[in-house]
């Protein structure tokens, strides 16, 4: 497909002139000799929804009974921050396809981007630009596009938008490139506690890791090497990486964007779509932190006491919360093929709201005695949560969220002031419970710094947040974790485990040390990896067909380019703990 590269010109916003395909990502941004704009941005801009061009085209356009081929007419609050800035009002999944009534199928997820002026050029309106992502809540991946429009004083221009990105898709089940145009509206004004939303987005920028290109690491580990970090051995492996990342010394390197229209302008605000990254980077968290809060006797603790099981399924109630955290609830997927991970699974993903969805975790046949067999399964992550929301509530009281224990108790502490999740569908399409089986959607810079609070063993500048005990356990070492069970696979180095929501994987140091690294990871090859020295690797992808023992869904690679930075004979808690 030719991807267009003439500028997108006034007179084509406010007319609302039809998109052919594809235009250069770099036409979206603000060139740099932008000006300020003559005046703020601040209120509502309603989009009336349209169809996409789209390619390659679908044989179908309906999932579930809802367009994939139609973009959502929803309503977006944003404001203007130092005459720079265009900032939304939220971050969370704003509901639209997960609705009733509505055409789409596809929920939105927006991110900050740019206001600025051409005066010359724009008849004396002013531009806006921000990156988006299409979700849908019952569901895992993002797609990535770039939107821009005009406006002066109370009027705004059309909306021209395009999709250039993915992250592993599930039921929409092909990758696609999609771009068009849509009717707007503007209500300026109405913002509650703007200062406060102005003064979040103020230390979000303060409290950011410095950046760098990733290529600036060559000189430090070899052009090959750093070349192999994102795990791809050929050129189709290659074509599904999207971002690679490498914390090192509290700089984060990080690769371009280069998506299906060239360079991505707002990398460093893509939130992604990283599926089961989250039971790790949300899971975990929280469970380590009521740890922290409650004591570690919370892992021996039956998950029965906290959510309602039925009488006919009393063989749950000998399962701990340890064994929902090692994937070891004794569940399979049918009693004829129990470790088939996505058998009898959409009666349980199709699941609207909690309640449904937890009666549907709980129905599946017990194989296995609780803790001693690994059988991967979202479900019992689903359970998890709710679970660990209910020990949490028994603690203090029916009004508190496991989603307000992160953000104010976590994620706060550590920088992350935005944190958009997938929740449950409840009646009249309202949002319940937290997905921390999967539904997250980060930056590079959040899993960052979720995996560096790890690496500092659960301490941020001095103030304990997770169980030390419990991070300890997981942190890269000699010997697997002691609460690890066998995955049942191997890389070049021996077999991978599982442990509390992470991943457990072999590595062999150039100095001879063996080791075991942690790793959150996702469908699609989401992967982030904690390694010695304050460490870390990340790395998204939207590959879907991976095998558990090849390098691209594997950690070594990363953990080769880690290996050349510091020494990974060195243990990990002797150097900038706190």
């Amino acid at each position: 497909m030719k991807i267009a590269n003439d500028p997108i010109m006034w007179k084509e916003l406010i007319e609302g002139t039809e998109v052919k395909g594809l235009t250069q990502n770099y036409q979206f941004a603000a060139p740099d000799n932008a000006q300020a704009p003559s005046t703020e941005f601040e209120g509502a801009l309603k989009l009336e929804g349209t169809q996409m061009g789209i390619s390659p085209d679908f044989n179908t356009h309906k999932v579930h009974g809802k367009d994939i081929t139609f973009f959502p007419d929803v309503s977006l609050e944003f404001f203007t921050v130092d005459d720079k800035y265009l900032v939304p009002v939220t971050q969370d999944v704003i509901p639209n396809g997960t609705l009733e009534h509505t055409r789409s199928y596809w929920d939105i997820v927006v991110q900050p981007g740019r206001v600025w002026s051409n005066f010359d050029q724009d008849n004396d309106w002013n531009r806006a630009s921000f990156p988006f992502s299409l979700v849908n809540r019952l569901e895992g991946e993002t797609r990535i596009g770039i939107a821009m429009f005009l406006y002066k004083e109370d009027k705004v221009s059309h909306v021209r938008f395009q999709i250039v990105a993915q992250t592993g898709p599930f039921d929409v089940s092909g990758y696609f490139n999609a771009w068009g145009v849509t009717k707007a509206s503007y209500k300026s004004g109405g913002i509650d506690n703007l200062e406060n939303h102005k003064n979040v987005y103020r230390r979000h920028l303060e409290n950011r890791f410095p950046t760098a290109p990733f290529n600036e690491l060559k000189e430090k580990v070899g052009a090959k090497t750093l070349a192999a970090f994102n795990g791809a051995t050929n050129t189709a492996e290659e074509k599904h990486v999207l971002q690679t990342g490498l914390l090192y010394e509290g700089v984060l390197y990080r690769s371009p964007c280069h998506f299906a229209a060239g360079p991505f302008p707002y990398c460093d605000e893509i939130r992604y779509g990283v599926w089961s990254v989250t039971k790790t980077a949300m899971m975990n968290v929280a469970m380590l932190r009521l740890a922290e809060k409650y004591g570690r006797g919370l892992l021996d603790e039956k998950i029965a006491n906290y959510i309602q099981i039925p009488e006919t399924q009393t063989e749950w109630k000998a399962v701990t919360y340890l064994d929902m955290a090692n994937m070891a609830s004794g569940r399979g997927a049918t009693a004829d093929d129990p470790t088939s991970y996505l058998g009898d699974y959409h009666r349980w993903y199709l699941a609207p709201s909690k309640n449904e969805k937890v009666t549907e975790s709980l129905d599946y046949p017990r194989i296995w005695e609780p803790g001693t067999k690994y059988n991967y399964r979202d479900q019992d992550a689903f359970l998890l949560g709710v679970a660990l929301e209910g020990f949490l509530r028994s603690k203090e009281g029916e009004d508190a969220s496991l989603e307000q224990l992160l953000k104010k108790e976590v994620y706060e502490p550590i920088g992350i002031y935005y944190a958009p999740v997938n929740r449950s569908i409840e009646d009249n399409g309202l949002s319940g419970h937290p997905r921390m089986d999967f539904g997250y959607h980060a930056t590079l810079d959040d899993l960052a710094k979720i995996a560096l609070l790890y690496e500092k063993r659960g301490n941020w500048n001095g103030k304990p947040i997770l169980n030390r005990q419990l991070v300890d356990s997981i942190l890269p070492k000699q010997d697997p974790p002691a609460l690890a069970l066998p995955k049942g696979v191997r890389n070049e180095f021996g077999p991978k485990y599982y442990a509390m929501n992470w991943h457990i994987e072999p590595y062999r140091s150039s100095e001879g040390r063996e080791l075991y690294l942690p790793n959150m990871r996702g469908y699609g090859g989401n992967i982030v990896t904690l390694m010695p020295g304050h460490v870390v690797g990340l790395r998204m992808a939207n590959n879907l067909i991976t095998s558990d023992s090849a390098d691209f869904d594997s950690t070594v690679p990363q953990a080769r380019v880690g290996d050349q930075l510091v020494s990974f004979c060195r243990d990990n808690d002797q150097k900038n703990n706190n």
